[in-house]
């Protein structure tokens, strides 16, 4: 590459400002995590652009993208900072660089995270879970770019040059969840009126926020059912929400998968019952998450490995097509 002129004016705020337009998604982030008006990030921008003469973003309908030039540039660039950041790395950051930081939720711990118990990473490497909160300080995908976490698991979309995603598991073939105090424990099937009659109990998380959703999208729109569910129950711990449908008579809704793994490895007192017909599913992809500028890249995409083929390539039968925009059962209304 021929050496630029007025090279002696790129500093390293001018370069920070740049990894972190790109990191965080857009300059109002960007802004935000480095304390600064977007009028500073917007002028740092144009100066870094005016230095190399070459436009350094693409102005998109999802805002500012990087261009060619500017995708090359950030990969210098994010190995300077890099390199920067190392200086200041203690003996304490070299101890726990056999850590593997993984951010989901109860289901992505009590679930997913049993398959690993008998590979050699779970030997390896020490692997920390912790819950995701989208509202955090950090966007999911800042927290992958700048190293807080390794891999991020979930149905939350998570779009950014830098991360890229891969497919592990499909949620589908859902059912009613009940206990033996339920009037409903004696059916195979519940009834549509059965279904709105009872009192549910209602799983979320940040990163399974649409696990079960509190309106259900019916073939039959004219059906005299208004669609909505009476809530007795809501709780982003799974435990919970199956622990409370055993000892009470209230019903959830589960993929068949985690429903059977609860009643048959949990030993959880719960039976299944097919869901009505009128009702629509949708098909949940549950996505394993990864910054292409990770430091343990290559381990991680063995994790993820580990995990397909433990519960995407191990399925009998192909999972339903996905549909456009179905990260979701249905509408989240209240």
């Amino acid at each position: 590459m021929r050496p630029i002129k007025n090279a002696k004016k790129i500093d390293y705020n001018l370069i920070k400002v740049f990894d972190t337009v790109i990191t965080e998604g857009n300059a109002t982030r960007a802004a935000r995590k480095l304390d600064v008006t977007p009028a500073a990030i917007s002028q740092a921008l144009l100066r870094l652009q005016n230095l190399y003469g070459e436009e350094l973003f693409i102005r998109t309908r999802k805002g500012l993208v990087p261009s060619s030039k500017g995708k090359s540039l950030h990969q210098v660039f994010r190995q300077a900072i890099e390199s920067i950041e190392s200086t200041l790395c203690d003996k304490t950051d070299a101890q726990e660089s056999n850590e593997l930081i993984v951010l989901g939720s109860d289901i992505t711990e009590n679930y997913y995270f049993p398959a690993l118990l008998d590979t050699v990473l779970m030997n390896r490497y020490i692997i920390k879970h912790y819950a995701i909160k989208k509202t955090g300080e950090y966007s999911p995908a800042s927290m992958l770019t700048h190293g807080y976490a390794d891999v991020i698991m979930g149905i939350l979309e998570i779009k950014n040059e830098m991360i890229e995603s891969y497919l592990i598991d499909n949620l589908s073939d859902f059912v009613c969840v009940c206990g033996e105090k339920s009037p409903l424990v004696g059916l195979e099937k519940i009834s549509l009126y059965n279904f709105y009659a009872a009192r549910h109990a209602v799983y979320h998380s940040d990163m399974f926020s649409s696990f079960t959703a509190d309106s259900i999208d019916l073939f039959k729109s004219s059906t005299p059912y208004a669609g909505r569910r009476e809530i007795g129950y809501y709780s982003d711990s799974l435990f919970g929400v199956i622990g409370v449908v055993e000892k009470s008579d209230m019903v959830a809704i589960l993929p068949g998968k985690i429903a059977t793994y609860f009643r048959d490895v949990r030993r959880y007192n719960i039976k299944m019952l097919r869901m009505p017909d009128e009702m629509i599913f949708r098909t949940l992809p549950v996505y394993a998450y990864l910054a292409t500028n990770s430091t343990h890249y290559k381990n991680v995409k063995k994790l993820i490995s580990t995990f397909q083929s433990t519960f995407l390539f191990s399925q009998e039968k192909q999972p339903d097509a996905l549909v456009e925009g179905s990260t979701s059962l249905c509408d989240l209304s209240a």
